[in-house]
């Protein structure tokens, strides 16, 4: 389940200072690379040791290909690569590196991870709703489907039809 909550921001429009609204992820806690490490080692033959030795090399291979200029492709996980925020200059002779504000790194998820996020439901923190990102009786998630106008209820939410969105193909 993934939570959300509405909120609002003035923005500067041809029409002058307008009210936006936007959804904003709301998050439960944090999961540590130590919680993850238990886990991997419970489900799997490899003790925690070792997964944590994995993970830590992982990490530094990561780091090394990234600073070598190459994208990290990581299968149904993702990809990563390196992204750049500059200052403009006039011309590119004139372009220094102490233009280059920010480097961070752009993480991709792969197939696994947006059919988990696709199949996860949004819940508001204001009101009562229920939005499943992929409907269930999808047969792929390459379906896409236009967000229904039933006015049904939903059983186990109270949530009506018209308050659920398939977001499938994102």
């Amino acid at each position: 389940m993934i939570q959300f909550r509405v909120t609002d921001k003035k923005l500067k429009t041809a029409k002058g200072e307008q009210t936006f609204h936007f959804a904003r992820a709301v998050y439960n806690g944090v999961t540590t690379m130590d919680h993850l490490q238990r886990q991997i080692a419970r489900i799997s033959a490899i003790s925690e040791g070792d997964v944590r030795s994995i993970l830590l090399t992982l990490s530094q291979l990561i780091t090394d290909e990234l600073t070598a200029g190459r994208i990290v492709e990581l299968g149904d996980l993702g990809r990563m690569k390196v992204g750049l925020r500059s200052r403009s200059a006039e011309s590119k002779d004139k372009f220094r590196v102490q233009d280059i504000k920010k480097v961070r790194v752009i993480f991709t998820p792969g197939q696994l991870i947006k059919q988990g996020l696709y199949s996860a439901s949004l819940h508001s923190m204001h009101e009562m709703s229920f939005c499943p990102l992929k409907d269930s009786a999808s047969s792929s998630s390459t379906d896409t489907k236009k967000p229904s106008t039933d006015t049904s209820k939903d059983p186990s939410t109270g949530a009506s039809d018209k308050d659920k969105k398939d977001y499938t193909g994102l």
